[in-house]
């Protein structure tokens, strides 16, 4: 057969199925082109591979060139003589035709590999449905308190996020497990749930590589603060976080490059805050930086600052200010018998600080490394009390934690967001094949130090040991074993405890 003749051929078919790349490429046409010598060996496999693949280094074909990554069948028929430029010119009038009926006609791309996502034809607009379910279980050891043993649905969220004309997104995400008090029999503590509103807002991009947002969304401070509890290695945040609001209405201002982040802005209270006077506000700030960042091999470094004035304590302008930091031993379902102190499993609390609070701030650094499998985080937080009446406070805390995946899977770092990411195993689990997901073995220090002049809210230090099992990219399967080494001060002073605890997270 002639190439007058291959050519023809080609050119029928290509006009039948519209083919204008690689991933639309009909395989049979294929194999006439590459059995009439009319593609090479290497040029087939090229265009079986969709274009996904980068092109190969020079040399590796001796006559005709492979496609680039963005060539499609038929600029490889010119290139290769067997369409005439004419009939190429034809191809891509039909194609653009093509096309531009579809964007009129408003068909959206539809995909279900990563959450429900939609995407308009001319990318102008996307639209994503997702959800992560978090369920706990807990038992503790009994000491002086008697801790109530149980189970409780973690985290449920829905969530609405996408881009409306390129440079708007948006985001609605609510939690259907959020926990708020209510009364219960024998003066014991009780929870239901609530319907929460976590993420609310809208950002303008604009001005990239800067970006503009606006609602209810995390505060830019700290490593673990800022990602997502989904993407954690323990199922608690450390003792630290104890200082920390980890969303608020405000307004914010961000920036990135390829291994840097810089964000600052301007937060009131929580969306679901209200008040009977001033409502209190703050400033914060994040940067960081990686200066070395590879697929298996990265360095982390941050640092976080924060300003807040806090919500004035009643009707009148005579009301004093006051703060309070508190927190669990790295485990959510922990209740106790302590009537009336509002505890509700906080080993360390520092009540209602007296002395009329003028204002307090924070300040944080954290670190992180990756090499292969093995990773290594810390971070270290301080908090300084100013008060009108009584001398000024300071308090601190700081956790560090080692990880290490026994399958040999690698945590997923984005630089340009100075986070930490899903974890998408090599060798995703099936029962009947050789994939048994990804596991990670981990153990944590964390140490709060409430103590400092007339305050005695306690200090405590915790070590954890966590297993983890991903599957795969969305289900999480998770165990952690808790030991309150000592608690010094407050109304759990010398306290020991054990806690054993397991979850299991599905995230879509």
């Amino acid at each position: 057969m002639n190439r007058h003749w291959i050519s023809r051929i080609a050119l029928s078919l290509i006009l039948a199925t519209s083919v204008t790349s690689a991933c639309a490429t009909d395989e049979a046409l294929l194999q006439i082109l590459l059995k009439n010598k009319s593609i090479t060996q290497e040029q087939y496999d090229a265009l079986k591979k969709t274009g996904q693949e980068k092109q190969p280094a020079t040399g590796t074909v001796a006559a005709k060139r492979l496609p680039a990554q963005d060539e499609g069948l038929v600029d490889l028929l010119l290139a290769n003589g067997v369409i005439t430029q004419e009939q190429y010119a034809a191809l891509q009038v039909k194609n653009a035709d093509e096309k531009a009926k579809k964007q009129e006609a408003g068909e959206a791309k539809v995909t279900l590999a990563d959450g429900l996502k939609f995407k308009s034809a001319d990318g102008d607009f996307q639209a994503q449905v997702s959800m992560y379910a978090q369920l706990d279980a807990a038992t503790y050891s009994d000491n002086k308190t008697d801790y109530a043993d149980g189970a409780e649905l973690r985290r449920a969220r829905l969530s609405l996020s996408g881009t409306v004309l390129k440079d708007w997104d948006y985001k609605m995400e609510a939690d259907f497990a959020g926990v708020a008090t209510s009364p219960a029999t024998n003066d014991k503590p009780g929870t239901s749930n609530s319907v929460v509103v976590t993420d609310a807002y809208l950002r303008y991009n604009g001005f990239r590589p800067a970006s503009i947002t606006a609602g209810n969304f995390k505060v830019p401070f700290s490593l673990e603060a800022v990602s997502s509890g989904k993407y954690l290695t323990f199922m608690e945040r450390g003792l630290p976080f104890a200082f920390l609001n980890l969303r608020s209405l405000g307004g914010m201002v961000s920036t990135n490059g390829d291994n840097w982040t810089v964000a600052a802005g301007l937060f009131g209270d929580t969306v679901t805050q209200q008040n009977n006077d001033d409502e209190g506000w703050g400033t914060a700030g994040r940067i960081t930086f990686a200066p070395w960042f590879q697929k298996d091999r990265v360095l982390h470094l941050g640092f976080s600052g924060q300003y807040r004035v806090p919500d004035a304590n009643g009707d009148n302008k005579k009301a004093l200010q006051t703060v309070r930091f508190r927190s669990k031993p790295e485990s959510d379902v922990i209740m106790d018998d302590l009537s009336g102190t509002g505890s509700l499993g906080r080993l360390v609390d520092t009540g209602s600080i007296a002395g009329d609070v003028n204002d307090y701030a924070l300040l944080g650094v954290e670190a992180a490394g990756v090499y292969g499998p093995a990773s290594l985080q810390g971070e270290y937080i301080r908090a300084t009390v100013g008060r009108v009446t009584k001398n000024d406070l300071a308090f601190d805390g700081y956790y560090i934690y080692g990880s290490y995946f026994l399958t040999g899977d690698i945590r997923n770092y984005k630089a340009d967001k100075g986070v930490f990411d899903i974890i998408q195993p090599a060798k995703p689990f099936k029962l009947h094949g050789d994939g048994w997901g990804a596991w990670e073995l981990a153990t944590r220090y964390s140490a709060l130090d409430l103590n400092d002049a007339d305050v005695k809210g306690g200090e405590e230090r915790n070590v954890t040991v966590g297993l983890n099992w991903y599957p795969n990219s969305f289900v999480r399967l998770m165990a952690n074993y808790v030991h309150v080494l000592d608690i010094n001060s407050g109304k759990h002073n010398n306290e020991d405890l054990d806690v054993f605890q397991v979850r299991t997270q599905v995230a879509y």
